[in-house]
């Protein structure tokens, strides 16, 4: 799990299991697909302190709000963050990040002046240099493994509700998930 690689990143904090486990409803379709999303700053250097982390947490909250999608988790370090996030179909996890990094980028610049340049002003002359790495981590949490997948196609012949388990299930969601129910 996450928190072996990450201990900063507790996903019990934010009670991420029973997030993972709930199914969303749009206009035509019921989905359930979710973002572990990691970026760091530009030579990860750790600006992500202070006034920085307050005002980059209310940036990223609007953005997600803007977007479209829900955030679930979001933890800022130094010198990177985590951010668990909700999405629909849609949306692509590469549309998300784009808009995220370009407007937190944006938006604190505006606020932080400092932050413009992150390694030497001169060299740079009048432009700026990149506040955020270009690379980023993108990992999709799901709550049905393959092997409950295909069981569940191979079963619709006979069976059309198909009952599975999430690891660390909440007591109160023991019995309740199913997937082939699209009343």
């Amino acid at each position: 799990m996450t928190r072996n690689i990450y201990p900063h990143f507790n996903p019990e904090v934010h009670k991420i299991e029973s997030k993972i486990a709930t199914v969303r409803t749009s206009f035509h379709c019921k989905y359930n697909i979710n973002y572990h999303l990691i970026w760091i700053p530009k030579y990860r250097k750790e600006i992500l302190i202070g006034k920085v982390i307050e005002v980059l947490k209310q940036i990223i909250h609007g953005q997600c709000q803007e977007i479209g999608i829900q955030e679930l988790a979001l933890e800022v370090m130094p010198n990177h963050l985590h951010l668990f996030v909700s999405g629909k179909p849609t949306i692509r996890p590469s549309d998300i990040i784009h808009k995220l990094k370009g407007n937190t980028a944006r938006q604190l610049r505006l606020v932080f002046p400092e932050l413009r340049y992150l390694s030497y002003q001169n060299h740079y002359g009048k432009g700026f240099d990149a506040l955020w790495a270009r690379g980023y981590y993108c990992g999709s949490a799901g709550h049905v493994s393959q092997e409950q997948v295909k069981r569940y196609i191979q079963e619709q012949m006979g069976k059309s509700v198909f009952e599975y388990d999430i690891y660390n299930c909440p007591p109160n969601l023991k019995g309740q998930l199913k997937i082939g129910d699209f009343s």
